[in-house]
């Protein structure tokens, strides 16, 4: 199979995620169908996709010609065998509950054309639990999309234990040509990379507004300002670099490591070579004076207001 082979996409329940994610194949060119259990709310989701288009039109994303298009696209319907039969690429978006994501992956399984990939938008389980007893487990996959699907940009793509490194390469350039930009995810580990990170800053954030060292408001001020300000032009490792962390006196530069821990251990010695991730240390001042345009121009656009 060629990502030209997946012509016809489905989505699996159009709820918050799953309208969004219709959207991004539809605004794409795909025609998609979308199920769920009740007329009722297939017609509030294509009033969210109407909704969604009007502020990409508003903000010149896209035209209004384009936005009806998108809408012709997306067919809604509450027979599930309609997206299983009909489709070359289906994306599964019900509630994060493990015994009915078994039971959905099953039937999609059982209906699909035995060349249908069948996607997973789950944030916390593994396909190894729920998706099991699929025949198919070369052509099962996980894609992760952040709400609001249709802006936020990023994606998780992961396998699974049976997961084909074909598929995983459809997937991700399929991602890519929907405007996506896919992450690629190479073991399972419940709640996957990104919700992971993030569930580490809520969990001290929350310790430390527990323990009175700052209230609500200033923990979000914090981070919206500090590191959540630099978090558009770089990741850890990146700053890491280009604060010149990996120049520092080792005995600074990292704590003292638990021999007895190999992550640990495989860490320790990375930083000890004094290696940077992504930054040549040759160009080294050049990469700095770059990053701080970047943050004086947001700096500039987020906090000097012409009405002070």
């Amino acid at each position: 199979m060629k990502l030209a082979d997946i012509k016809q996409i489905g989505v699996v329940g159009s709820g918050t995620m799953g309208f969004g994610i219709a959207i991004n194949f539809a605004i794409a060119g795909y025609p998609t169908v979308m199920s769920d259990i009740s007329d009722e709310i297939l017609e509030q989701s294509m009033k969210n996709i109407k909704s969604a288009l009007a502020l990409f039109i508003e903000y010149e994303i896209i035209t209004q010609k384009q936005a009806d298009d998108a809408v012709t696209r997306i067919t809604p319907t509450t027979d599930v065998n309609d997206v299983a039969s009909n489709s070359d690429f289906i994306t599964e978006a019900i509630f994060d509950r493990s015994k009915d994501k078994r039971e959905m992956f099953n039937l999609l399984d059982e209906s699909s054309p035995p060349h249908t990939i069948i996607a997973s938008n789950t944030s916390s389980l593994v396909l190894s639990d729920f998706g099991s007893d699929v025949k198919r487990q070369d052509k099962i996959v996980l894609t992760h999309y952040f709400a609001p699907p249709h802006i936020v940009p990023g994606v998780e793509v992961g396998m699974g234990p049976g997961t084909s490194d074909e598929t995983f390469d459809i997937v991700y350039d399929l991602m890519k040509k929907i405007k996506r930009v896919p992450i690629r995810l190479y073991t399972e580990e419940s709640g996957y990379l990104i919700n992971r990170l993030q569930n580490v800053v809520f969990k001290e954030a929350a310790r430390l507004w527990a323990q009175g060292m700052a209230s609500a408001e200033d923990i979000e001020l914090g981070i919206i300002s500090t590191f959540g300000f630099r978090m558009p032009h770089e990741g850890p490792f990146k700053h890491y670099d280009l604060a010149g962390i990996w120049k520092w006196p080792e005995d600074i530069r990292f704590p003292p490591p638990d021999p007895t821990n190999e992550v640990d251990k495989k860490i320790r010695e990375h930083l000890k070579e004094r290696k940077t991730w992504f930054v040549d240390p040759e160009k080294f001042d050049e990469a700095v004076e770059k990053r701080d345009r970047e943050y004086i121009r947001r700096y500039k656009d987020l906090y000097l207001s012409k009405e002070d």
